[in-house]
């Protein structure tokens, strides 16, 4: 079976502000594209409805085997226990976590998206979810079959690849050899 073949999640993860939708704009989907901001947007539900609905949606690819791609936060282990229970019935899991080297860099983004029409999210909650979510980046690794970490603080690099190569590790402006390898648990 080819790639092509078999089913495929591709997961774009990372802080609230980070520029998951802006990178992700540069990637061809594999299969249907769930994004709850999206789905806020259309139905004009609240963040909680739309996040249910995009959960809903990703369980029922699952568990129709079909391919998606989704946006996650990974503040918390629901999306990776996901990508965990996926792994086990055979998808090829592709991630893009993208970062900033400031969480204060999140916070202005999310707030000047609000003023823009855009959804908002309490800075508090952007604080502790950068943190939460940069604790989880060594899992994702592990799940995926190709993962990339990706500093988007002023345009996207990448800085972090591990593929059917093995892993390629390249230091950027604002993150040192150490703080990536502690960060993908790449030693």
């Amino acid at each position: 079976m080819t790639l092509t073949d078999a089913q495929r999640i591709l997961v774009f993860a990372g802080p609230n502000g980070s520029g998951k939708s802006t990178v992700a704009s540069a990637w061809e989907n594999a299969g249907l594209y769930i994004n709850a901001d999206d789905i806020k947007a259309k139905r004009g539900c609240t963040d909680l409805e739309a996040a249910r609905e995009a959960e809903c949606l990703s369980e029922l690819c699952l568990s129709e085997r079909r391919s998606f791609t989704f946006e996650a936060v990974l503040s918390t282990e629901r999306n990776l226990d996901l990508l965990v229970r996926a792994k086990a019935a055979g998808y090829h899991i592709e991630s893009v976590f993208v970062l900033t080297a400031d969480p204060e860099l999140n916070v202005f983004r999310v707030k000047s998206r609000e003023l823009s029409g855009g959804h908002s999210v309490p800075p508090d909650n952007i604080r502790s979810r950068y943190a939460k979510a940069l604790a989880n980046i060594a899992k994702l690794r592990a799940i995926s079959d190709v993962f990339r970490l990706v500093d988007n603080t002023n345009k996207p690099e990448i800085l972090f690849v591990k593929d059917e190569t093995g892993t390629r590790l390249r230091p950027g402006r604002y993150w040192s050899v150490d703080v990536m390898e502690k960060l993908t648990e790449a030693r």
